[in-house]
C-alpha cells in the first residue's frame, strides 16, 4: 500500500501514546489509593488530576492520530486510481519476497525468505 511504512509508523505513534496514558492512569489510581493506606500520603487529590489531565491529553492526541488515519484510508479505499496502484504496489512486493504466485516465485525458497524473527523475552520485573 502506498505510504505504508509511513501510516504504520503513525498508528505506532498512537499506540505509544495510548500506553502512556494508560499508564498514567494507573499512577493517578495509586497515588490516590495511597492516601487510604497510608498516614503521610499526599491527601489532596490535584497530583492525581493533575495526571489524568495529561493522561486525557495523550489520548486525544491518540485519537485524533487515529481518526486522521482512517479517514485517509478510507478515501483511498473509495478511489479507484489508489486501489490499482495498491494492488500494482503489493504485487510488486510480493514478486520481491518470492510468494507463490507471482512471477520470481522459481527463485529458490532460501534466498528469498525472510530472516527468523528474534525469540521475545518477557520483561524484567521492575524494582521499587
Amino acid at each position: 500500500m502506498k505510504d505504508g511504512h509511513w501510516n504504520l509508523a503513525k498508528l505506532a505513534e498512537a499506540s505509544a501514546q495510548v500506553s502512556h496514558a494508560g499508564a498514567l492512569c494507573a499512577r493517578a489510581i495509586h497515588a490516590r489509593t495511597e492516601t487510604l493506606l497510608y498516614d503521610d500520603a499526599d491527601e489532596t487529590p490535584e497530583a492525581s488530576r493533575t495526571v489524568l489531565a495529561e493522561a486525557a491529553e495523550k489520548m486525544g492526541f491518540a485519537s485524533q492520530v487515529y481518526v486522521g488515519l482512517a479517514q485517509q484510508l478510507s478515501r483511498r479505499t473509495l478511489s479507484a486510481a489508489a486501489q490499482q496502484e495498491d494492488q500494482r504496489l503489493i504485487q510488486h512486493a510480493l514478486a520481491e519476497l518470492g510468494t507463490p504466485g507471482t512471477p520470481s516465485a522459481a527463485a529458490p525458497a532460501a534466498e528469498n525468505s525472510l530472516p527468523p524473527l528474534p525469540a521475545i523475552r518477557g520483561a524484567a520485573p521492575r524494582k521499587r
